[in-house]
Protein backbone atom coordinates (compact mmCIF):
# COMPACT_ATOMS: atom_id res chain seq x y z
CA UNK A 1 0.00 0.00 0.00
CA UNK A 2 2.76 2.38 0.95
CA UNK A 3 4.72 1.61 -2.21
CA UNK A 4 1.66 2.35 -4.37
CA UNK A 5 1.17 5.68 -2.56
CA UNK A 6 -2.53 5.01 -2.04
CA UNK A 7 -4.01 7.87 -0.03
CA UNK A 8 -7.41 6.48 0.99
CA UNK A 9 -8.41 2.82 1.36
CA UNK A 10 -11.86 1.43 2.14
CA UNK A 11 -12.30 -2.05 3.62
CA UNK A 12 -15.43 -4.16 4.01
CA UNK A 13 -16.16 -7.43 5.85
CA UNK A 14 -13.55 -6.98 8.56
CA UNK A 15 -15.60 -9.22 10.90
CA UNK A 16 -14.31 -7.43 14.00
CA UNK A 17 -16.70 -7.21 16.97
CA UNK A 18 -17.01 -3.86 18.76
CA UNK A 19 -16.25 -5.41 22.18
CA UNK A 20 -13.01 -6.95 20.95
CA UNK A 21 -10.99 -3.89 21.91
CA UNK A 22 -7.61 -5.63 21.75
CA UNK A 23 -8.15 -6.60 18.10
CA UNK A 24 -9.34 -3.09 17.20
CA UNK A 25 -6.28 -1.59 18.91
CA UNK A 26 -4.01 -4.05 17.10
CA UNK A 27 -5.54 -3.01 13.76
CA UNK A 28 -4.89 0.65 14.60
CA UNK A 29 -1.26 -0.08 15.47
CA UNK A 30 -0.79 -2.10 12.28
CA UNK A 31 -2.30 0.70 10.21
CA UNK A 32 -0.01 3.24 11.86
CA UNK A 33 3.03 1.05 11.19
CA UNK A 34 2.03 0.93 7.51
CA UNK A 35 1.66 4.71 7.40
CA UNK A 36 -2.12 5.08 7.83
CA UNK A 37 -4.71 6.41 10.25
CA UNK A 38 -7.56 3.95 10.84
CA UNK A 39 -11.27 4.73 11.13
CA UNK A 40 -13.30 1.61 11.90
CA UNK A 41 -16.93 0.53 12.29
CA UNK A 42 -16.97 -2.90 13.96
CA UNK A 43 -19.89 -5.32 13.99
CA UNK A 44 -22.46 -5.37 16.78
CA UNK A 45 -22.63 -9.17 17.12
CA UNK A 46 -19.85 -11.76 17.18
CA UNK A 47 -21.58 -13.92 14.56
CA UNK A 48 -22.33 -10.98 12.22
CA UNK A 49 -20.51 -10.77 8.91
CA UNK A 50 -19.49 -7.21 8.10
CA UNK A 51 -17.64 -4.30 9.59
CA UNK A 52 -16.04 -1.48 7.61
CA UNK A 53 -12.97 0.72 7.80
CA UNK A 54 -11.20 3.62 6.10
CA UNK A 55 -7.46 4.17 6.04
CA UNK A 56 -6.04 7.63 5.34
CA UNK A 57 -2.32 7.92 4.66
CA UNK A 58 -0.24 9.75 7.25
CA UNK A 59 1.77 11.21 4.37
CA UNK A 60 -1.40 12.86 3.04
CA UNK A 61 -2.15 14.20 6.52
CA UNK A 62 1.40 15.52 6.94
CA UNK A 63 1.01 17.40 3.65
CA UNK A 64 -1.98 19.37 4.94
CA UNK A 65 -5.03 17.10 4.70
CA UNK A 66 -7.31 16.76 7.72
CA UNK A 67 -9.24 13.52 8.28
CA UNK A 68 -12.08 13.69 10.81
CA UNK A 69 -14.35 10.88 11.99
CA UNK A 70 -18.04 11.67 11.44
CA UNK A 71 -20.15 8.58 12.06
CA UNK A 72 -20.19 4.80 12.11
CA UNK A 73 -23.20 2.56 11.64
CA UNK A 74 -24.15 0.76 14.90
CA UNK A 75 -23.89 -2.62 13.13
CA UNK A 76 -20.76 -1.71 11.20
CA UNK A 77 -22.44 -1.33 7.81
CA UNK A 78 -20.54 1.89 7.12
CA UNK A 79 -18.03 4.33 8.48
CA UNK A 80 -18.01 7.96 7.31
CA UNK A 81 -15.26 10.59 7.58
CA UNK A 82 -14.65 14.16 6.45
CA UNK A 83 -11.47 14.64 4.43
CA UNK A 84 -10.29 18.19 3.81
CA UNK A 85 -7.46 18.72 1.34
CA UNK A 86 -5.75 22.01 0.34
CA UNK A 87 -6.04 21.12 -3.36
CA UNK A 88 -9.47 19.55 -3.92
CA UNK A 89 -11.32 20.84 -0.86
CA UNK A 90 -13.65 18.74 1.28
CA UNK A 91 -14.87 15.22 0.58
CA UNK A 92 -17.16 13.07 2.67
CA UNK A 93 -15.72 9.57 2.39
CA UNK A 94 -17.72 6.41 3.11
CA UNK A 95 -16.81 2.73 3.32
CA UNK A 96 -19.99 0.67 2.99
CA UNK A 97 -20.90 -2.98 3.45
CA UNK A 98 -24.56 -3.39 2.48
CA UNK A 99 -26.51 -6.31 4.00
CA UNK A 100 -27.13 -9.41 1.91
CA UNK A 101 -30.78 -9.27 3.02
CA UNK A 102 -32.71 -7.16 0.50
CA UNK A 103 -35.05 -5.41 2.94
CA UNK A 104 -32.20 -4.51 5.30
CA UNK A 105 -30.12 -3.34 2.35
CA UNK A 106 -32.85 -1.04 1.04
CA UNK A 107 -33.46 0.38 4.51
CA UNK A 108 -29.74 1.10 4.86
CA UNK A 109 -29.66 3.01 1.56
CA UNK A 110 -32.79 4.97 2.52
CA UNK A 111 -31.17 6.07 5.79
CA UNK A 112 -27.92 6.92 4.02
CA UNK A 113 -29.65 9.14 1.45
CA UNK A 114 -30.13 12.07 3.83
CA UNK A 115 -26.39 12.22 4.56
CA UNK A 116 -25.01 12.00 1.01
CA UNK A 117 -24.21 15.20 -0.90
CA UNK A 118 -22.37 16.07 -4.15
CA UNK A 119 -19.05 16.15 -2.25
CA UNK A 120 -19.42 12.50 -1.24
CA UNK A 121 -17.22 9.56 -2.19
CA UNK A 122 -19.01 6.21 -1.73
CA UNK A 123 -16.83 3.08 -1.75
CA UNK A 124 -18.26 -0.28 -0.94
CA UNK A 125 -19.62 -3.75 -1.36
CA UNK A 126 -23.23 -2.86 -2.15
CA UNK A 127 -24.48 -6.45 -2.55
CA UNK A 128 -26.58 -5.31 -5.51
CA UNK A 129 -25.94 -3.91 -8.98
CA UNK A 130 -27.38 -0.93 -10.82
CA UNK A 131 -28.01 -2.80 -14.06
CA UNK A 132 -28.59 -6.56 -13.90
CA UNK A 133 -28.06 -6.97 -17.65
CA UNK A 134 -24.71 -5.15 -17.63
CA UNK A 135 -23.31 -6.15 -14.26
CA UNK A 136 -24.19 -9.84 -13.82
CA UNK A 137 -23.47 -13.11 -15.59
CA UNK A 138 -25.26 -16.11 -14.09
CA UNK A 139 -26.23 -19.68 -14.86
CA UNK A 140 -29.52 -19.31 -12.93
CA UNK A 141 -32.74 -18.36 -14.70
CA UNK A 142 -34.42 -17.01 -11.56
CA UNK A 143 -34.59 -13.22 -11.06
CA UNK A 144 -31.47 -11.67 -9.54
CA UNK A 145 -32.16 -10.45 -5.98
CA UNK A 146 -31.42 -6.74 -6.39
CA UNK A 147 -33.55 -4.99 -3.78
CA UNK A 148 -32.34 -1.48 -2.95
CA UNK A 149 -30.61 -0.81 -6.26
CA UNK A 150 -33.26 1.78 -7.15
CA UNK A 151 -32.49 3.78 -4.00
CA UNK A 152 -28.75 3.62 -4.65
CA UNK A 153 -29.26 4.82 -8.22
CA UNK A 154 -31.38 7.70 -6.92
CA UNK A 155 -28.61 8.68 -4.48
CA UNK A 156 -26.07 8.63 -7.31
CA UNK A 157 -28.15 10.64 -9.78
CA UNK A 158 -29.49 13.18 -7.28
CA UNK A 159 -25.97 14.01 -6.03
CA UNK A 160 -24.34 13.83 -9.49
CA UNK A 161 -21.95 11.07 -8.45
CA UNK A 162 -20.32 8.92 -11.11
CA UNK A 163 -19.68 5.20 -11.41
CA UNK A 164 -16.52 5.83 -13.39
CA UNK A 165 -15.85 2.13 -13.86
CA UNK A 166 -19.15 1.75 -15.72
CA UNK A 167 -18.33 4.82 -17.82
CA UNK A 168 -15.05 3.21 -18.85
CA UNK A 169 -16.59 -0.21 -19.48
CA UNK A 170 -19.36 1.18 -21.67
CA UNK A 171 -21.58 -1.81 -22.46
CA UNK A 172 -18.84 -4.35 -21.72
CA UNK A 173 -18.89 -6.68 -18.73
CA UNK A 174 -16.46 -7.01 -15.87
CA UNK A 175 -16.90 -8.30 -12.34
CA UNK A 176 -15.54 -7.91 -8.82
CA UNK A 177 -16.85 -11.16 -7.37
CA UNK A 178 -17.36 -14.59 -8.92
CA UNK A 179 -18.50 -17.89 -7.44
CA UNK A 180 -19.12 -21.32 -8.91
CA UNK A 181 -19.58 -24.94 -7.88
CA UNK A 182 -18.86 -28.43 -9.20
CA UNK A 183 -22.26 -28.66 -10.91
CA UNK A 184 -21.42 -25.86 -13.32
CA UNK A 185 -23.49 -23.20 -11.64
CA UNK A 186 -21.84 -19.77 -11.54
CA UNK A 187 -22.54 -16.15 -10.69
CA UNK A 188 -20.25 -13.21 -11.52
CA UNK A 189 -21.24 -9.69 -10.45
CA UNK A 190 -19.91 -6.14 -10.12
CA UNK A 191 -21.25 -5.56 -6.61
CA UNK A 192 -18.16 -3.58 -5.52
CA UNK A 193 -18.14 -0.02 -6.81
CA UNK A 194 -16.96 3.55 -6.27
CA UNK A 195 -19.37 6.46 -6.67
CA UNK A 196 -17.20 9.49 -7.30
CA UNK A 197 -17.91 13.22 -6.96
CA UNK A 198 -17.16 15.82 -9.59
CA UNK A 199 -14.09 17.84 -8.59
CA UNK A 200 -13.28 21.00 -10.52
CA UNK A 201 -10.19 20.78 -12.76
CA UNK A 202 -9.78 17.07 -11.97
CA UNK A 203 -10.73 13.79 -13.59
CA UNK A 204 -11.14 10.25 -12.22
CA UNK A 205 -9.79 6.98 -13.60
CA UNK A 206 -10.99 3.66 -12.16
CA UNK A 207 -9.89 0.06 -12.58
CA UNK A 208 -10.74 -3.38 -11.23
CA UNK A 209 -7.62 -5.06 -9.87
CA UNK A 210 -6.51 -8.10 -7.89
CA UNK A 211 -3.04 -6.71 -7.22
CA UNK A 212 -4.16 -4.96 -4.02
CA UNK A 213 -6.05 -7.92 -2.54
CA UNK A 214 -4.92 -10.67 -0.19
CA UNK A 215 -7.15 -13.58 0.91
CA UNK A 216 -10.37 -12.20 -0.53
CA UNK A 217 -13.02 -13.48 -2.93
CA UNK A 218 -13.55 -9.92 -4.18
CA UNK A 219 -11.46 -7.83 -6.54
CA UNK A 220 -10.55 -4.28 -5.55
CA UNK A 221 -11.59 -1.03 -7.20
CA UNK A 222 -8.81 1.52 -7.57
CA UNK A 223 -9.78 5.10 -8.44
CA UNK A 224 -7.18 7.75 -9.18
CA UNK A 225 -7.80 11.49 -9.13
CA UNK A 226 -5.76 13.40 -11.70
CA UNK A 227 -5.45 17.03 -12.63
CA UNK A 228 -7.26 17.96 -15.82
CA UNK A 229 -4.90 20.89 -16.38
CA UNK A 230 -2.13 20.03 -18.87
CA UNK A 231 1.32 20.04 -17.32
CA UNK A 232 0.15 19.80 -13.73
CA UNK A 233 0.21 16.69 -11.50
Amino acid sequence: MRDDKIDVIAFQELNVHRNNLSVIEAHKQTANALGYKLFIAPTAEVSQIGGTAILVSLRMISEGSVATFLHSHPKGNYVRIKLTNPIFGTLYVWSIYAPADGIQRRNLFLKMAAHVNPETLLMGDFNCVEDVALDTRRSANSPYENTGADVLTYIKVYNKLEDQMRCQLGYHFNFTRSESDDTGRYCSTRIDRHYLPQIINHIWDSEITDLLIVNSDHSAIKSTLRSAIPGSD
